[in-house]
């Protein structure tokens, strides 16, 4: 008979004792990027709670960032488009920010070998909402009060992401903005798109 293997399912909710297990912690000083809609400021932390590490009662924002305009670009436009085809209007209304840091950020690093480290895999950073939600609240409330949690974007698993808890908004500061369709951001721009092989149209 064939072997059965086990599906996938939804990802382990946090163990009980994860209170008192040493956290796999990065520390990371580098510049952040975040595109976002132009009505909203840079730093924005997210309630809604529609994200993977949202708070799961809305209680505390989180602010998601990658660490290179790549990343930033296909966890949020690459996100919204069909046919990996932009469109003018797309972009017109959003913006990209660099971000700094003030000090090193602690991070949970759920990159790598700290997912063993939790008894955690990667379902966690491409599964269950609800479940990834759990954890993030489980991680923040850990004694050692970390900065955020560090992962792989499930897009693109060679750039990495920050989901930053909101109790860190001090420590941030903008660097620059640039609107994704100004000319002097239109050469990266470009360059991101052929990476992914988008096509631009003007709508």
């Amino acid at each position: 008979m064939p072997i059965e293997y086990n599906k996938p399912g939804i990802h382990p909710e946090p163990p009980d004792d994860l209170h008192t297990r040493t956290l796999p912690i990065l520390e990371l000083n580098s510049s952040l990027w975040r595109i976002h809609q132009s009505r909203y400021h840079p730093l924005y932390f997210g309630r809604s709670g529609e994200n993977r590490f949202d708070a799961p009662a809305q209680e505390y924002g989180i602010l998601y960032v990658g660490l290179d305009e790549f990343c930033a670009f296909r966890e949020s436009i690459g996100r919204l488009v069909k046919y990996r085809i932009v469109t003018k209007s797309l972009l017109i209304n959003r913006q990209i920010s660099q971000i700094e840091v003030k000090r090193p950020l602690k991070l949970v690093d759920l990159s790598g070998a700290g997912l063993t480290k939790l008894d955690a895999d990667g379902r966690l950073c491409t599964g269950d909402y609800l479940v990834a939600q759990r954890w993030s609240e489980a991680l923040r409330n850990h004694p050692s009060s970390p900065d955020g949690l560090y992962y792989r974007s499930c897009y693109d698993p060679e750039r990495y992401c920050l989901a930053i808890y909101d109790h860190l908004e001090s420590e941030l500061s903008i660097k620059i903005t640039y609107d994704l369709w100004e000319d002097i951001f239109r050469e990266r721009l470009g360059h991101i798109l052929d990476t992914y092989e988008y096509g631009l149209i003007e709508d």
